[in-house]
């Protein structure tokens, strides 16, 4: 990024966030699931700390997990209760971390990430301070919903896959505990225990929605991503057309006719030149556990049916909610280098779009994300809303594991 995009970026953000700018690239994923869910815990695995309180915690957690493997037969929630954080435990740990890593690359290398960019105002020790308290309210959030089946936030499309009070989800609770117990000498940081207990209820659960199709930057994405670096954005007027999905609601439909109706009209826009991108968005959402990504197959009807070049369609397959859709938008724009001062457009059906606009989707951004994730700058046509993304956008949401 030059000097002169720097500037005018720092300049329109709020004085909390000027503290450090992200580097505007794809954080490196070893494994998706956790390092989108727990960047800050991978970094730590990365470099870690011979603290004597956080071994301290090691060993309670590593006893924990023992007893779990040992004693837990009956009930789940004697799993859960036996890997959770408790409060006492995250304030130690919190503690621990701030003298650990005080003069440690830690902070610097989170302020880069961009991936706790909401703390940027705060001094390293506590801002990773609160990246870790993000991150076991994080793992206890899977532990009760996956474990104990406690309501996510959306129940419909995100809860535990099997019924928590059989015998048939106790043993599978207690072999997973079993084995990590087995692995024990291995979970050498304090947080280990619990993390992979987390990630693995993740995983009995077919819960891995978070890690599919990455790095997107070298796989779906890799054509347009090398074409991003050649664009002429100055011929254009909006940097992107933005489709959010919609799920169908036919198991058998890989596309929803709403999503094939949203398409054809961004195709339009593109052959129109509006903008030299189209960004589709949706997860595998609705119906529950559906093989199909909305983004994915939104891609493929634009490309082998509407005469859309590959190389002009970015996909983003994570997105389970229009709150996300437009959140995950705005980290690919950062991330890819599409210029993020620039307007873009929200091209979908009048109802999504009158939503989009309107009060209940700003406070409903609010409530579940913590702040707006782009600037809704006004409407062109039934179909078109101007907008600019946010750099907020870029913060990790560990209480929302399948699209942190």
């Amino acid at each position: 990024m030059n000097r002169r995009r720097a500037l005018l970026l720092i300049a329109f953000l709020p004085l909390a966030l000027r503290a450090a700018e992200p580097l505007p690239a794809p954080l490196p994923l070893r494994a998706p699931v956790q390092d989108k869910n727990f960047y800050v815990l991978s970094l730590m695995e990365r470099t870690p700390s011979s603290d004597v309180a956080l071994k301290r915690l090691l060993a309670t957690k590593r006893d924990a997990l023992h007893t779990a493997a040992t004693v837990c037969e009956k009930e789940a929630e004697c799993f859960a209760a036996a890997l959770r954080w408790s409060d006492a435990e995250m304030t130690e740990a919190a503690a621990a971390l701030r003298r650990a890593y005080a003069t440690d690359e830690m902070g610097r290398a989170l302020r880069r990430s961009g991936a706790y960019v909401r703390y940027a105002s705060k001094s390293d020790d506590e801002l990773l301070a609160a990246a870790w308290l993000d991150a076991a309210r994080g793992i206890n959030n899977i532990i009760d919903v996956y474990a104990v089946g406690k309501p996510p936030r959306y129940p419909a499309i995100d809860a535990v896959s099997y019924d928590v009070k059989s015998e048939a989800y106790l043993r599978l609770l207690h072999t997973a505990a079993a084995a990590l117990d087995e692995q024990a000498a291995a979970l050498d940081l304090f947080f280990q225990p619990s993390l992979r207990f987390a990630l693995q209820l993740l995983r009995i659960n077919h819960r891995d929605e978070a890690g599919r199709h990455e790095p997107m930057e070298v796989k779906d994405n890799a054509a347009a991503v090398r074409r991003i670096k050649t664009i002429a954005w100055k011929a254009f007027p909006y940097s992107a057309i933005v489709v959010p999905g919609a799920g169908s609601d036919r198991t058998t439909w890989s596309l929803s006719a709403a999503s094939r109706l949203r398409v054809e009209i961004a195709a339009r826009r593109y052959k129109e030149g509006k903008a030299p991108l189209i960004i589709v968005s949706g997860g595998y959402v609705h119906p529950n556990q559906t093989p199909y990504a909305e983004a994915i197959e939104m891609k493929k009807a634009l490309v082998e049916d509407l005469g859309v070049p590959p190389e002009a369609v970015v996909v983003e397959p994570h997105a389970r909610h229009t709150t996300t859709n437009l959140r995950n938008v705005a980290r690919l724009m950062y991330r890819y280098g599409i210029p993020f001062g620039a307007k873009a457009l929200i091209t979908t059906d009048s109802f999504q779009s009158t939503y989009v606009e309107g009060d209940a989707f700003a406070k409903r951004c609010e409530e579940e994300l913590g702040y707006r994730p782009v600037t809704v700058l006004g409407r062109i046509s039934v179909f078109d809303l101007e907008f600019t993304p946010r750099l907020e956008s870029l913060q990790i949401d560990s209480m929302d594991p399948l699209d942190p």
